[in-house]
């Protein structure tokens, strides 16, 4: 078996099918989201979350350090068998889009935008919502954007609407 990676929008569900995707599988789990997070604070020796760090360094540091990141995990892996979460904007970069094919077999979870709208907003309105007094316009834009490069870039599409996560890692699986 190779590499997984899953990509897709924020609230997918891409690190709790991840997790309990490499458990079913006995194989590690790497949050991208994770990594840049003590990659930031072994540069800067600031703790913050992902979140934080796109708040408060602007989008453009934080990609540069999301490619860094992705970069080290693609040249340095151990294990030749990973599950990889991707944030949600990690594919729309060309350069990560090639080093993720480089990882591994691709796989989009593709969810409705009433399934992730009120996932999305249970943390609040994100950085990188175009119109943070208009959550839903935010999204539907950003899915529009986003979908065909994730389209084109997956090996595999999973769409769902209501499973449950063990239901969808039984599917990937």
């Amino acid at each position: 078996m190779e590499n997984i990676i899953l990509i897709g929008m924020k609230a997918c569900g891409k690190s709790t099918v991840g997790k309990l995707f490499a458990q079913k599988l006995g194989i590690k789990f790497i949050e991208l989201d994770q990594e840049i997070e003590k990659a930031h604070f072994i540069d800067k020796k600031e703790k913050l979350t992902f979140r934080e760090i796109f708040k408060k360094h602007g989008a453009d540091f934080f990609r540069t350090l999301e490619k860094k990141v992705l970069k080290m995990i693609v040249e340095n892996i151990k294990e030749k068998r990973i599950i990889l979460a991707c944030g949600g904007g990690t594919p729309l970069d060309p350069e990560n889009q090639v080093l993720l094919r480089r990882l591994g077999k691709i796989i989009f979870l593709d969810a409705k935008e009433d399934i992730l709208l009120p996932r999305i907003l249970k943390h609040g309105i994100p950085a990188f919502f175009p119109y943070p007094d208009d959550p839903k316009k935010s999204l539907s834009e950003l899915l529009e954007k986003r979908r065909p490069v994730y389209k084109t870039i997956a090996d595999q599409i999973i769409s769902f609407t209501s499973e449950s996560p063990e239901e969808l890692a039984k599917k990937i699986i």
